[in-house]
This record gives structure tokens, C-alpha cells and sequence, in this order.
């Protein structure tokens, strides 16, 4: 009986010690949160609404990543559903302009992506000081639950809380889409399984993945954003941070004089782009 008992405990230990913490998920939440709020030119309600949005992914996606990493099938479909669910809600929450924008951007659009036996975000491959952040924490950063998540609203909570005329219009799903394939092998590589075959390892290093401060494209003069003020009036004057260019036309402000940083490196074990380690 004794032994029983502590081969169930070490079995809750381990699931716990693969779990991300909770604190950890708020935190990658909130940083891509952050930087959509400054690409996109979020207004304070959507800034709230994506980081929300983008916390209920990161849990729901928590609990099979393990899978995923591995090549299971089963589990990488599974998380483009919960991947259509989230980009569907922000489908709600962002006007035409924005969603087009974040469609067009690979790290927003589809922001996980694995190499060797971990999964990353793509964010941080753009953004190399994690410890900087444009806008203060959302509002609900400590609070929030998930008690406007799919498995409470299965049509979604927020259709009713932005105007449909303002919105994107046509429904834009990966799980469903003739690209699934392709963008399945460039997230999670080509060596995929079903439960019932023999594990083997998977070496797929996914070499489409670069980190993008290398490309010319990627310059440092790119306008501040026109609504960012406004978040809880703040930041008028932000320390330097590598970031994209816009998809769409130059804005009408003073361009930003900031200094290019050092080509980032692929995070480490245990950095902030290292989300899990994927074992069998």
C-alpha cells in the first residue's frame, strides 16, 4: 500500500515539476501582449481583452505541449484548435487593419514553434530584451482566471464587445485551412506519429526558423504608435528595443532614433523563450 502511495505522489510531483508556473505563463502572456499592443496600435480595452485571449491559449496549450514536442498527431491538432479558438476571439477584438497586420505576421499568427526536444515563442527571436516591457501590466495581469475562456463561452466572449462593422470578416482557420500541412511541418517539423508507434527521436531543428534582427528589412526607424499614450498614459519616451517595420504605410510621427541591438541568440534552457523540455 506504502508503495503505491508514493508511486502516486511521485507521479503528481512529476506532473507538476512539467508544468509551466503559472506566474511564468502570465509573464509570456503579457510580453506578447505587449508587443502587439505596440505593432498594432491596441487601445487600452483590446490590450486587456488579448492579453486574456493570449493567457487562456498559454493554458490550454500548457497541458499538451509535452505531446506536440514529441510528434503526436493527435496532440498538434489538437492545439491548432485551441490556436483557431484564440485568433478567432482576436478576430473580434481587433478592427480590419489590425487583424490583416497580425495575420501578416508569422510571430503574432502562429507564435509557437518547436526545435529539438523544447517549444518557444517566436516573439522572443524578435525581441531580445525580455525584461522590457512598452505598456504597464493589463488589468487584470494578477486576476484574471479564465473566466471568459472558450470552455466557458464556446462561441466566444468577446463577438459582443466591438462593433461588427469595424471587423475582419471573412474566418480565417490553420486546422481546417489547404495550408495546415504546411504550416504544421514549419512550426512542429515533418517527424510526426501516431500513439501506437515506436517512439523515435525527432532531430528536426525546423531551419525555416531565423532569427529575424538579421534581416535588413527589420530596421530601427519605425514610427512610435499613434494610440500607445493612452494605455494608462504612459511611456511617452521608451528605451531601445529591436522591432519589425509595419505591414502597412508609415505612420504620421517622428520616426524613432533607436540603436540597433545585438543579433539575438536562441534561448537557453530555462530563459524566457524556453517554455518547456519535452521528455520521453
Amino acid at each position: 500500500m506504502k508503495k503505491i502511495v508514493m508511486a502516486a505522489l511521485l507521479a503528481l510531483l512529476s506532473l507538476n515539476m512539467m508544468a509551466t508556473s503559472d506566474s511564468r505563463l502570465r509573464e509570456y502572456a503579457r510580453f506578447l501582449s505587449d508587443r502587439m499592443a505596440y505593432e498594432l496600435d491596441l487601445t487600452p480595452m483590446q490590450y486587456d481583452d488579448c492579453y486574456e485571449i493570449n493567457l487562456d491559449f498559454l493554458y490550454a496549450t500548457d497541458r499538451i505541449m509535452d505531446d506536440v514536442v514529441y510528434g503526436y498527431i493527435d496532440a498538434i491538432d489538437r492545439y491548432y484548435d485551441y490556436l483557431d479558438y484564440r485568433n478567432e476571439d482576436l478576430r473580434h477584438v481587433l478592427d480590419y487593419g489590425q487583424y490583416a497586420r497580425f495575420l501578416n505576421t508569422e510571430y503574432f499568427y502562429r507564435p509557437i514553434y518547436t526545435r529539438s526536444n523544447s517549444w518557444y515563442l517566436r516573439i522572443y527571436n524578435v525581441y531580445s530584451n525580455r525584461s522590457f516591457y512598452y505598456f504597464d501590466r493589463p488589468s487584470g495581469y494578477l486576476v484574471y482566471r479564465g473566466a471568459h475562456a472558450r470552455r466557458a463561452y464556446p462561441n466566444g466572449y468577446y463577438s459582443s464587445r466591438y462593433s461588427v462593422d469595424r471587423r475582419y470578416r471573412a474566418t480565417v482557420r490553420i486546422r481546417d485551412g489547404r495550408d495546415y500541412d504546411m504550416h504544421r511541418r514549419t512550426d512542429f517539423g515533418a517527424n510526426i506519429r501516431q500513439r501506437t508507434e515506436k517512439p523515435r527521436a525527432n532531430y528536426y531543428r525546423n531551419r525555416d526558423q531565423r532569427d529575424r534582427t538579421s534581416d535588413p528589412r527589420y530596421r530601427n526607424d519605425r514610427p512610435a504608435n499613434v494610440n500607445s499614450p493612452q494605455i494608462n498614459g504612459r511611456n511617452q519616451q521608451r528605451p531601445s528595443d529591436n522591432r519589425p517595420p509595419a505591414n502597412n504605410q508609415p505612420r504620421n510621427n517622428q520616426p524613432r532614433n533607436n540603436q540597433p541591438q545585438a543579433k539575438p541568440q536562441p534561448p537557453h534552457s530555462g530563459g524566457g523563450g524556453v517554455v518547456r523540455q519535452g521528455h520521453r
